[in-house]
């Protein structure tokens, strides 16, 4: 039966009732109403006579009106209409008649489940995991919410069970003790969280009267807090006065002479070193002032003792310092360290290499930005600050293995190198035209370390070539040379390899004359490709016609002793016509007369098919008058 149902029988009910004074109840009521559960109590709770079913709950839960008029909690959120009708919308989750057992709250959801952020309270941290009633009891209803309700009577039930839902305070001392004993305040949530209560994240002490800085943010809050008296008393966060002076916590370790002030020289970042500035001890008013390095010394490594009124020498730096170097600057300045050395560090040396010019060994090019240690062999006592530098191989290591110690260089690496850098190596084409290997063409734009590679031999770049023969550099595409074991130059020139030079063909054997002069030595000499590798040969190139052009007589020439038949006999390389084939020297038809004026095709005018090509037929050709002349 919905709540909307029972509300209406209850009103039907009601006023038969009155009327009658004889209807029965539709069901006993709960505990909490059985004073009002007799016929004649009907118009306690019900309208009669409204027509529709209407409820009088607000005229006794007057606490639950109030907080409805004040729009707070939960029933502010979920309850419907105002007046009258706010009143009929309890029994949505309030339903009565059904008996002294029955539970007057009606859960919509299970309370497992229920949104508690509805009443404007969220539960968050370990207040989520807390059972309803560890806070919904009596024992923790604010005494104004008790004070302003009725004595018990009707609807006040809830006070004598000890259950209530109503009446709580968002303060944490409504429900925890205050350990502090008001000292701090009612609102714990300034330094406690949900989570964990002695997780002090919210606490900040940048907001006390004794900000927390340097080593003092880690110091333990019982270090300073302590129970006062230390067994039974409280601990003690205000009113707290022992941070007016160090001495309350600290020694002075001084024994009075800084009349206890410790914040004139320390700090609560570190108590050493000692803050020795404009705001503690000012050290530039004794005779040594405290610069660079020397400023954030432990005061210790100066004075032994705690009596800082003991005179310490400290007119030379040899008067705390020893001399590593071991007299070897005895010569400048006395050997005092200020001459190289300055209080803002004791490395880099303050010697420049504008400062190395008045040696006898200035410092220039890359020179300058070399270490002191590369040159200056040794450490500390050891290091040599003398070194001979009249050689590079003093420092440098001869990276050509000697290729160089003829007398012309004798090794001296400024010969071509420069200071200024190594590379590129100062060797110009002027200086390469001195030697055995003239740079010309186009070996005047190779790099130096296409021809100069490095030989196992001595480990270094090759400088010096036994010979200078182009076959030193280059590979030959020409397999065995043959009769070409001369050199490349023969044939090429240096300005391009692909460019040949006037090359006499005539020494070959074979001289090119006519149209063979104009023909690409490729035309002839084959290119072939073994193993991918490109290779043109010359020697053993075939001379007889027949190796280069195609038999266009198909075979009309050749004899058993002669498949390759020179073509020379009919043809020349000027001209590939006929003309120089000798009707009477190698036929038997001579042409004398009237038949030397006759054009070969006019007797030779057969053809027959060769493949997809005419071949004029001259082998047979008949000799009888008749087959010419009719």
């Amino acid at each position: 039966m919905s709540s909307r149902t029972v509300g209406v029988a209850v009103a039907v009910i009601a006023v038969a009732a009155v009327s009658s004074n004889a209807q029965m109840s539709p069901g006993p009521l709960s505990q909490a109403h059985k004073g009002l559960d007799t016929p004649l109590q009907c118009a306690t709770c019900h309208v009669v006579g409204a027509g529709s079913p209407q409820f009088r709950c607000l005229e006794c839960h007057e606490e639950i009106r109030r907080r409805l008029s004040e729009k707070r909690g939960y029933h502010a959120r979920i309850v419907k209409g105002a007046g009258m009708q706010a009143a009929g919308d309890c029994a949505r989750c309030h339903a009565e008649h059904n008996g002294r057992q029955n539970q007057l709250v009606r859960w919509r959801t299970p309370r497992s489940r229920f949104d508690h952020r509805q009443t404007g309270w969220t539960l968050e941290g370990k207040h989520a995991a807390l059972s309803c009633q560890k806070c919904h009891n009596t024992t923790k209803m604010t005494p104004e919410h008790i004070a302003s309700m009725k004595p018990p009577g009707p609807g006040k039930f809830y006070l004598t069970s000890g259950k209530s839902y109503l009446g709580l305070s968002p303060l944490c001392g409504s429900c925890h003790d205050d350990k502090h004993h008001g000292d701090l305040g009612p609102a714990c949530t300034r330094c406690h969280n949900q989570e964990n209560w002695k997780d002090l994240r919210g606490f900040t002490h940048e907001k006390s009267e004794f900000p927390l800085t340097g080593l003092h943010g880690k110091v333990a809050c019982a270090q300073c807090h302590k129970r006062f008296p230390p067994e039974t008393g409280r601990v003690q966060y205000k009113n707290f006065v022992i941070f007016e002076s160090c001495r309350a916590c600290h020694n002075d370790a001084h024994g009075g002479s800084f009349a206890g002030d410790c914040q004139k020289c320390h700090t609560t970042s570190g108590w050493k070193p000692a803050r020795l500035s404009e705001s503690g001890f000012d050290h530039s008013r004794t005779e040594f002032p405290l610069n660079g390095k020397h400023r954030p010394l432990e005061c210790a490594k100066c004075h032994r003792t705690a009596k800082f009124s003991v005179e310490i020498p400290h007119a030379r730096c040899l008067d705390c310092h020893r001399d590593t170097h071991q007299g070897q600057f005895a010569a400048r300045n006395g050997g005092e360290c200020a001459g190289c050395h300055n209080e803002s560090g004791w490395k880099p040396a303050g010697f420049t290499p504008k400062d190395h010019s008045s040696t006898r060994y200035p410092l220039l090019g890359m020179h300058e930005q070399v270490a002191c240690a590369k040159c200056h062999a040794g450490t500390g006592a050891t290091a040599d600050y003398h070194p001979d530098a009249s050689s590079c191989r003093n420092c440098h290591k001869d990276r050509h293995y000697g290729q160089f110690a003829m007398p012309r260089h004798e090794n001296r690496c400024e010969n071509c190198h420069e200071v200024s850098g190594w590379k590129p190596a100062r060797f110009t084409l002027v200086e390469h035209a001195k030697t055995r290997m003239t740079l010309a063409g186009a070996h005047a734009a190779v790099a130096c370390a296409e021809c100069h590679r490095p030989a196992p031999a001595t480990e270094g770049t090759r400088f010096r070539f036994e010979s200078v023969r182009c076959l030193e550099c280059h590979q030959t595409p020409h397999g065995p040379l043959g009769t070409l074991q001369a050199e490349c130059e023969s044939c090429h020139t240096v300005r391009n390899w692909k460019e040949t030079g006037p090359f006499d063909h005539g020494s070959t054997g074979y001289p090119l004359t006519g149209k063979h002069r104009a023909a690409v030595c490729t035309g002839c000499h084959k290119p072939e490709i073994p193993g991918g590798k490109r290779l043109i040969t010359f020697q053993g190139t075939a001379r007889a016609c027949g190796a280069c052009h195609a038999d266009v007589h198909d075979g009309q020439f050749q004899t058993a002793l002669e498949t390759n038949p020179d073509c020379g006999r009919c043809h020349t390389t000027t001209n590939w016509q006929p003309t120089g084939f000798d009707h009477q020297k190698h036929s038997t038809f001579s042409l004398r007369g009237a038949h030397e004026r006759v054009p070969c095709r006019m007797c030779h005018e057969n053809r027959r098919l060769a493949g997809l090509r005419q071949v004029v037929i001259y082998r047979g050709t008949p000799r009888l008058c008749e087959v010419c002349h009719r």
